[in-house]
């Protein structure tokens, strides 16, 4: 693989960046202050300049370079990351690349059809609808349900801490919901019984709930409530029975781009840094003249770029899984995206932290615009798209392999 940037990918990003600085960077602290949500211009901008097209075929009003989508995705988002480093925008820019990819990957000509084209265009959101009130990172244990009947799924239960509850109300849209659709199975093999299936939010018998984050407050957080939802059957994703690994299989684009955004955020903030401390004097002298403070700034820009490089090959590989039918080492893949999806939302807080501390008090205030990275990146040390400690699972059991303990050895 050629990690240099093509100069069709070097086009795209400077005119991205160009609206990104001149669009969003000048409002992104006024969309987090007031928590009205992303102006309908901006979305606008964004989707006549092909971003939200990027993982999506041009039959479907796409823009998607074939064989190439995860890799501009990843570019897109990183741009817009540095321009609103709240996430609040890159995170629903983020959703709708990765699950609208997902749908042009697994999804039914029907499905494809009906929704594709309007998320393209920007006219819809398209979200992932995993989480319940017990927990995330357990996706065996959900308890939201569906029977089939009459070419229908009938679907009941609660979702709760999902992105974009607001934003499918106001400009329509959804979620890719999981859902059991085997509920004789028990814990240790449910994850047999589940489906994953696209669940337009604006259908009968689905109420709304909202829970305020400390960050992203551009974008919504809440929850659905399904009373008797028809789920068109058409709108499974893979195969019925099979949605706990096409929800996997998703996470693996939406982890990447999670990631992206933050090493595009995390990439402004540490140039605000830098120029601040080249800047600011004390005791006579610019702060970058203290090597405390230089070998920081050093140790964490090695540490980004470490990061972009092992990125792109990430968003490479699953470009290559698609383009090969599904050829591509998953084993091989899992764990190089488990380990972006480990090491970004760590490194992006310890640099927000940093640049606080090099800002002095400043750095503590709300006019400073750190602060609203480190609420934002820290969404994503928590548990979005996995947590942590999930990564590591992941790491552990793709490195390691499976341990099987002899049954005598077992107290």
């Amino acid at each position: 693989m050629d990690f240099e940037l093509t100069s069709e990918q070097r086009l795209f990003r400077r005119v991205l960046r160009e609206f990104c600085e001149s669009t969003i960077e000048p409002v992104a602290a006024e969309i987090d202050s007031k928590e009205e949500g992303i102006p309908d211009e901006i979305i606008k901008g964004l989707a006549e300049l092909g971003v939200f097209g990027t993982t999506i075929p041009e039959e479907y009003g796409g823009s998607a370079m074939p064989g190439e989508e995860m890799s501009y995705a990843t570019l897109a988002v990183q741009e817009i990351a540095r321009a609103d480093i709240s996430m609040a925008i890159p995170v629903y820019s983020l959703l709708c690349l990765g699950w609208s990819y997902l749908v042009a990957q697994r999804g039914t000509d029907e499905l494809k059809e009906e929704l594709l084209p309007k998320v393209a265009s920007g006219e819809y959101f398209i979200g992932i609808n995993t989480t319940e009130a017990h927990g995330g990172s357990d996706v065996s244990g959900i308890k939201t349900w569906a029977d089939h009947k009459d070419g229908k799924f009938i679907l009941n239960g609660e979702k709760l801490y999902i992105s974009g509850v607001t934003e499918t109300e106001q400009r329509g849209g959804g979620h890719i919901t999981l859902f059991r659709t085997d509920t004789s199975l028990p814990y240790e093999t449910a994850h047999r019984g589940m489906t994953f299936a696209y669940v337009d939010a604006n259908l009968p018998g689905i109420s709304r709930t909202l829970v305020h984050d400390i960050g992203r407050m551009g974008l919504s957080t809440g929850g659905f409530q399904y009373k008797d939802v028809e789920v068109p059957e058409y709108c499974v994703l893979g195969e019925v029975g099979r949605g706990f690994h096409m929800n996997m299989e998703g996470f693996n684009a939406a982890r990447i781009l999670v990631s992206a955004a933050c090493v595009g955020g995390s990439e402004k903030v540490l140039e605000i840094t830098r120029d601040y401390v080249k800047q600011r004097r004390l005791f006579g002298r610019p702060l970058a003249k203290f090597e405390a403070i230089s070998f920081e700034i050093a140790d964490d820009r090695a540490k980004l770029e470490m990061l972009r490089h092992y990125l792109r090959r990430a968003a490479w590989m699953v470009d290559e899984y698609y383009k090969d039918n599904s050829a591509y080492p998953i084993k091989q893949m899992n764990e190089t995206i488990a380990i972006c999806k480990l090491t970004a939302p760590t490194l992006a807080t310890e640099i927000a932290t940093h640049a606080m501390v090099h800002h002095g008090a400043f750095g503590y205030t709300t006019e400073c615009p750190i602060g609203m990275n480190l609420r934002g990146a820290l969404s994503y040390l928590v548990g979005a798209e996995g947590g942590k400690n999930i990564m590591k699972l992941i790491i552990g059991r793709e490195y390691i392999g499976n341990v099987v303990i002899p049954y005598k050895d077992i107290e």
